[in-house]
């Protein structure tokens, strides 16, 4: 484990927030969320080491699953293919008109999900930590991914029209440094397009301590809207668009599934309690109040920032 400042101001003091098990995998340890008093983010301290986080990013954690239609449930699967069309629409509402093929970077592409539900008119390239998945990614959908950092791989006098985060900056040890070798590879005009956990996101109020998006050990830190555009502003970057694009019904559910395991133990009527509330009727309930709470009130679970270079 290694200490660490702020994320994002640098200042060193900070109250204590939590302390948590890896509720989500069960991998050994427990893990510290501080805030910071001076900028109030969100962040781990202490936390593993870079050569140590590897450890918490086994073959079977959720990011590194096979492609939506190869899921064997159904409805999932569509689901999965519905999100993912999402995310290219919203990229290509912003990304810069170009003639021919424009060009993106997917950065921590996983198995290449997201890659892979694209069009042809794109030309695509990832960047990927881990071994497997970056292998999965080549072998499943014919991507060029580079495995490694992205301060690491090698991509001088390279340009991407945009280049896109999902789920993964609030993982990286230094984001102020990522996000500047960000705006390196973007050209005046091009976008940059991060999904990160909301922290002022209604069930993480409710969930408190439960709530899935804080995820230890693998979140650095945790960002509401504010320090997250203050992040950006320091790399050089203007917000363009804030916007909740779903996921809050899976994250809600998730964060169920981590209370019930603290408090109901019991065999026959733990798994009766989950599926009382993951079901598609339950599901289809929730749509109204949910889409009002991602897209009017901006406090979905999950927030997806779109960025210029300034």
């Amino acid at each position: 484990m290694e200490t660490t400042a702020c994320l994002l101001c640098g200042a060193t003091e900070a109250r204590h927030r939590y302390t948590l098990p890896d509720a989500l995998l069960g991998l050994p340890g427990s893990f510290t969320l501080v805030e910071c008093v001076v900028c109030g983010l969100l962040y781990q301290n202490p936390r593993p080491a870079p050569n140590e986080i590897s450890f918490y990013y086994p073959p079977d954690y959720d990011p590194f699953v096979p492609p939506p239609w190869a899921n064997p449930s159904l409805l999932r699967g569509m689901l999965h293919l519905y999100g993912l069309k999402k995310r290219w629409r919203l990229v290509e509402r912003h990304a810069p008109s170009r003639p021919g093929k424009r060009r993106l970077l997917d950065v921590g592409c996983a198995t290449g999900v997201f890659l892979g539900a694209g069009s042809a008119a794109w030309q695509t390239v990832g960047v990927e930590l881990s071994v497997d998945a970056a292998r999965q990614a080549r072998e499943l959908f014919g991507l060029m991914v580079h495995q490694g950092t992205l301060e690491e791989v090698a991509l001088e006098g390279q340009t991407f029209d945009v280049i896109t985060m999902w789920d993964v900056l609030e993982h990286l040890h230094q984001p102020q440094a990522s996000l500047q070798r960000v705006r390196e590879l973007l050209p005046p005009d091009g976008i940059f397009v991060a999904r990160v956990p909301n922290l002022s996101a209604w069930d993480a109020r409710l969930c408190g301590r439960y709530w899935a998006g804080l995820d230890q050990p693998r979140h650095m830190f945790i960002p509401d809207e504010r320090t997250l555009t203050q992040m950006l502003n320091q790399a050089g970057f203007q917000v363009r668009e804030l916007i909740c694009l779903g996921s809050t019904y899976q994250v809600m559910m998730l964060s169920w599934r981590f209370w019930l395991r603290q408090h109901l133990r019991n065999e026959i009527l733990q798994p009766l309690a989950q599926r009382a509330l993951e079901n598609l009727l339950v599901r289809t309930a929730l749509l109204p109040p949910l889409w009002v709470i991602d897209r009017k009130l901006h406090k979905g679970a999950v927030i997806t920032v779109v960025a210029q270079p300034v």
